[in-house]
């Protein structure tokens, strides 16, 4: 095989500049599949057979090659199996973790399975090492076992930041822009059709409930955000009078995310319904009025605490109150109370096409058309049809 085919070797005497070598050379150094015996390659690359042994130990490590004694060297069946790291930055398994963790790892599993891609999961919780990932992800991303990342959430920033200096190719799911490329759902949206929705049921004094915490808000030095503009460009498109007080808990949204919450969404929930309704069943008619007659929440287990905390204050949703929410195809948050609620969805599977998108492109060495992609909601049924 001429040489001149082989594309030129840089830094030949490094170990992992070597591997990098191999790789890109493999199928021209292994024509069918099999190398040439060490000392021959060894010769032919012009380094230590030493040298050549570690940089095979590498690829081996990676199962890009494989050995068989006496027989000789081989390059893997999965040479150009590609694995992908689904990388969350909080504990999934905790109490009152939202279902949709669970859904993202299951739709991710499946894409990359239909896509003959390896898939792994890892939390992004601090290593031994003071890093601020595991153990594993470091230990997979320093001998190259993984070609890119998908990164969920925003409460460990130190996490996404030192995985972008290692230059793998990482998309990021995240309401804000945290990494070059991401993907996050459209959540005015979510309040457009929201308001949409609970008009057409007849309500005119709509709320808006956001769990604080989770990063959507202002940004320092701002009074609004987009959320809330769509909120206010929503009722104003039907003649309805936008009311602070409507907006639960405002003054404490941001666009920052809280590293460690100190409620959970199903928490701040329950504690607004029995701040803003607790006193309904003995208010005067006059009081009552003033009360939101229709809630639109963006986070279906901010959504379940208020439900339980409106029912132990005796406000019946679908009669007294309407609410419609956001939710995630599959999630088990809401169940018992869809006939209740207008739902409006999400749904995991086009999250994770898109991030996957997005992902092989960066994995190709090209430029992905976007930098975010938003994905848009859908409304599943309103209360319960």
């Amino acid at each position: 095989m001429a040489s001149s085919k082989l594309t030129p070797m840089r830094h030949q005497t490094k170990t992992q500049a070597l591997s990098d070598y191999l790789i890109e050379n493999v199928h021209e150094l292994a024509p069918k599949g099999k190398f040439l015996p060490m000392q021959q390659l060894s010769e032919r690359l012009n380094v230590s057979v030493m040298t050549l042994h570690r940089a095979m130990s590498e690829l081996e490590a990676q199962n890009l090659i494989y050995r068989r004694q006496g027989s000789g060297t081989y390059v893997s069946p999965r040479l150009n199996q590609r694995t992908v790291g689904l990388v969350y930055d909080r504990d999934i398994f905790q109490p009152g973790a939202s279902p949709f963790c669970g859904l993202l790892v299951e739709e991710s599993r499946r894409r990359a399975a239909s896509s003959e891609e390896k898939f792994s999961f890892y939390l992004a919780i601090p290593s031994h090492d003071g890093l601020p990932v595991h153990d594993d992800l470091v230990d997979a991303i320093h001998t190259r076992r993984l070609q890119g990342i998908l990164f969920v959430g925003e409460q460990n920033p130190e996490a996404i930041s030192w995985l972008l200096q290692q230059k793998i190719p990482t998309v990021a799911l995240a309401y804000t822009p945290i990494a070059p490329w991401r993907v996050k759902i459209d959540h005015p949206a979510v309040v457009r059709m929201g308001v949409e929705n609970l008009v057409s049921q007849g309500c005119r004094r709509i709320g808006l409930w956001i769990p604080a915490g989770v990063g959507i808000g202002p940004a320092s030095g701002q009074k609004s955000f987009p959320e809330l503009d769509a909120f206010r460009q929503a009722l104003k498109k039907h003649g309805l009078t936008y009311k602070p007080e409507y907006v639960w808990n405002v003054e404490s949204l941001t666009d920052t995310v809280e590293t460690q919450p100190r409620e959970t969404n199903q928490e701040q929930g329950f504690r607004a319904a029995f701040e803003v309704f607790g006193n309904a069943a003995g208010a005067t008619k006059a009081k009552r009025e003033e009360m939101p007659d229709g809630l639109v929440i963006l986070d279906d287990m901010m959504t379940r605490g208020a439900v339980v905390a409106l029912g132990k204050v005796g406000q019946h949703v679908g009669k007294d109150l309407r609410i419609a929410t956001h939710t995630n195809h599959g999630s088990t948050a809401l169940s018992g109370y869809e006939a209740d609620l207008t739902i409006i969805e999400v749904d995991p599977a086009e999250i994770v096409q898109a991030m996957f998108d997005m992902l092989e492109t960066l994995m190709e060495g090209k430029t992905p058309a976007s930098a975010t992609v938003s994905i848009e909601p859908k409304l599943k049924s309103v209360n319960g049809q």
